[in-house]
């Protein structure tokens, strides 16, 4: 009995190691696209404005017209947070529509990041999360530097 059991194992094991070889291994996939740009802010429509706590709330659609690796336009909406110290926090959704390393198409993100009006810089991320097109099916991951309202450059990663 114990020979029938070692049999039905082993020919069990052979069975599940054959189909495990089948299956395509993500570790062996190509590593992710990588790119750089720049981007401007082309315009911004303020929607709201709130105090609280001495901090300041502004609501806004912000135009990004980018360049590079996305060509294309960028358009968030966006909640920024200044503070008595010049700081500043923003996170909003949007869509980006344009290419992204030639292939065409939409891209939604929500992007987050701090800054300061005092020293003028600004930094931030963004996951690409959904995409239409020749872009659906991109993932990826977006990192900013800049100066607040004005514009910088992007670096992504993507697959």
């Amino acid at each position: 009995m114990n020979r029938i059991v070692e049999s039905v194992s082993a020919a069990l094991v052979i069975a599940i190691l054959g189909a495990l070889a089948l299956v395509p291994a993500e570790s062996a996939a190509s590593p992710p696209a990588t790119g750089s740009g720049s981007y401007v802010v082309t315009g911004a429509v303020v929607t709201g404005v709130r105090t609280a706590g001495g901090n300041t709330f502004v609501s806004e659609t912000e135009t990004v017209t980018a360049t590079g690796t996305f060509v294309g336009t960028l358009v968030h909406d966006l909640v920024v947070t200044f503070r008595a110290d010049g700081s500043l926090t923003f996170r909003g959704s949007g869509t980006f529509t344009g290419s992204l390393g030639g292939l065409s198409g939409t891209l939604e993100y929500t992007v987050e990041g701090q800054g300061s009006v005092v020293t003028g810089q600004l930094s931030g991320s963004f996951p690409i999360t959904r995409g239409t097109g020749d872009l659906a099916g991109v993932r990826g991951h977006v990192t900013i530097e800049g100066a607040p309202a004005t514009g910088g450059t992007y670096t992504v990663q993507f697959k």
